[in-house]
């Protein structure tokens, strides 16, 4: 069961293909014909189209990319060796909308089977169950353009050739909002409870899941961004994410073999179907031409990635549960060498980050240091950018010669990321207690043995406060912490760019407040021609953390502020439409 998706149907294929709502091919059976010929087969195959066009996971099988783990290289968590263009505020208006999301294929194809399901032979029940797939879908698809763009026109109906929609404005972003919550709300009632069998197939609970996400977002942006309505959307997203902690939805966090590596084996399954953790996953399977390359680009390292040395320091001290910047410990707020730096901290960062050290946690390291980009040769372990390596979504069995045989899963809803959800909301909304966070934040540090739990008056962290120096709240430090925790805890699935924007810090990611630095190259683990090489290539600032740009690159980072908190409509859309506005700065 586990694989049902990835086979495609080919009647809905057909049936969503640009021409046939202008002409009834001979060849072809009718738009009519087949909704009201079709069963819950065929509203099934309507649907199964859709899916890998929006839910994302590891990317698009048999491609090159990373999937959920690229989102974070446009963010402050991941450097590339090759710089990365949104992250540095490079990028340029598009000229077409291909490839950009400004596409609304799959919207008029949502519009279509929802004007038109109820002619099916299927039974109420099913009927029901498959337009809340798609208004799951139109949820989605809506709910990143809304991230990318702001204000965008928001189709109820099919738009065909010569209407006067098609020229029509875009609306404003609390109304696609308030519609957006409408019809997720719809597709809860109408979607059945997740199957046992099938957790790559959309249900209530992924519904849930996404009206979580989707309304916490929309409830910071409107809050930083000084936007209305920002409590009501708050309070829906605590109250989905309560609904998923309810003992009948059966949720819990995996627990894996040990503490010592259950965070890590959570990303490196190959089937989720029994996984109390998750709630909807994207399948991979390399027998039926669908596998994917994750794991083998992480490890072998032809496109070098790393740690950022900030998103690093974000780990906090094992010893005493304190921020680095403060527990004053061998290693940590006084840099003593680089195994020193990444032992004893929250156990995630051993669970994420290669360690340099033989034992558990060196995966494809193998007990050496990292290569830096390839400016030194120093062992069998991939390249990084930064000297920090990246563990997560690393499966050693697919360190493969051959491309595309990963079968890794992805993890496209998670119940870690719901308890996250329900902490950060019931923050802002300040009505959280010491019995929220234990249910949601400490069960997260459970999981992993870190016994220090985040209280409600934890230590002020000078590094926090200036990461996120607009939170107000009288539990600014609180809201800050829950960050933190979220950016441990979600480190490479893809939030953190979209985070930065929402909570209005965007200059995070300009070199001019926010350097990016790698690893301070080690004496013990480096030989000084090799740290020589480094130097030249880099440089170093003045704590002797790598500068990974800076020598390199003739343009540093910028974040213009607003213009980089949205993107650029494609030129020849405002071209084609002249009630189309362009967003601010572009």
């Amino acid at each position: 069961m586990k694989k049902n998706i990835l086979y495609i149907g080919l009647v809905a294929l057909a049936l969503q293909s640009c021409d046939y709502l202008d002409r009834e091919p001979l060849d072809s059976i009718s738009k009519d014909k087949f909704f009201s010929t079709a069963g819950a087969d065929g509203l099934q195959q309507y649907c199964n189209n859709l899916y890998p066009k929006l839910i994302k996971g590891h990317g698009d099988p048999q491609s090159y990319n990373f999937g959920m783990m690229e989102e974070d290289f446009k963010s402050d968590n991941i450097y590339t060796w090759e710089y990365n263009s949104i992250s540095f505020g490079l990028h340029v208006a598009p000229t077409g909308a291909k490839d950009t999301e400004w596409n609304w294929e799959n919207i008029r194809a949502c519009n279509d089977f929802l004007a038109n399901y109820e002619q099916s032979q299927a039974s109420e029940a099913e009927k029901h169950r498959f337009a809340g797939e798609i208004l799951f879908l139109k949820t989605l698809d809506y709910f990143n353009k809304v991230k990318t763009y702001g204000d965008v026109p928001w189709y109820d109906k099919v738009v065909n050739p010569g209407d006067e929609d098609l020229y029509k404005a875009r609306d404003p972003r609390t109304l696609v909002a308030d519609n957006m919550l409408r019809d997720i709300d719809q597709a809860i009632e109408w979607l059945p409870m997740k199957s046992k069998v099938d957790v790559t197939r959309i249900s209530k609970d992924a519904a849930l899941a996404l009206k979580a996400r989707f309304c916490l977002f929309e409830g910071t942006w409107r809050r930083y961004h000084k936007i209305e309505g920002d409590t009501k959307f708050l309070q829906e997203a605590y109250n989905a994410a309560g609904e998923l902690m309810k003992s009948e939805y059966g949720y819990s966090l995996f627990q894996g073999s040990t503490p010592s590596q259950a965070y890590h084996e959570l990303f490196i399954q190959s089937d989720y179907a029994n996984n109390p953790e998750i709630i909807l996953s994207k399948a991979y399977d390399p027998s039926l031409g669908k596998g994917n390359n994750l794991s083998r680009q992480i490890g072998v390292g032809e496109t070098p990635l790393g740690v950022s040395k900030d998103c690093i320091d974000d780990y906090l001290c094992a010893e005493t549960g304190l921020p680095v910047t403060l527990c004053n410990c061998p290693g940590h707020t006084t840099h003593t060498g680089l195994l020193a730096e990444l032992n004893n901290r929250d156990p995630r960062l051993l669970q994420t980050v290669c360690s340099p050290e033989a034992g558990e946690h060196t995966y494809y390291l193998k007990g050496h240091p990292a290569n830096i980009a390839n400016i030194v040769n120093t062992g069998a372990g991939g390249s990084s950018s930064t000297g920090y390596s990246i563990a997560k979504f690393y499966n050693a069995a697919e360190h493969l010669a051959a491309h595309h045989q990963g079968t890794l899963d992805a993890p496209v809803f998670r119940f870690g990321e719901i308890l996250l959800i329900r902490a950060e909301a019931a923050a802002e909304l300040g009505t959280i207690s010491q019995t929220d966070l234990d249910a949601t934040v400490n069960k997260l540090r459970e999981r992993v043995g870190f016994n220090h739990k985040l209280t409600m008056s934890p230590a002020v962290d000078p590094k926090l406060e200036a990461e996120y120096p607009n939170v107000s709240a009288n539990n600014a430090t609180l809201i800050r912490e829950i960050r933190r925790e979220r950016r441990v805890e979600l480190f490479g699935e893809g939030y953190r760019f979209d985070d930065l924007r929402r909570w209005a810090c965007g200059k995070r990611l300009d070199a001019s407040v926010a350097p990016r630095m790698g690893m301070i190259p080690d004496a013990k683990l480096y030989s000084p021609e090799n740290i020589t090489a480094m130097q030249n290539v880099l440089g170093t600032n003045s704590k002797g953390e790598l500068d990974i740009y800076s020598k390199r690159v003739d343009t540093q980072a910028r974040f213009e502020d607003p213009k980089n908190y949205l993107f650029a409509i494609p030129t020849n859309e405002i071209s084609i439409n002249p009630n189309l506005t362009q967003n601010t700065g572009w």
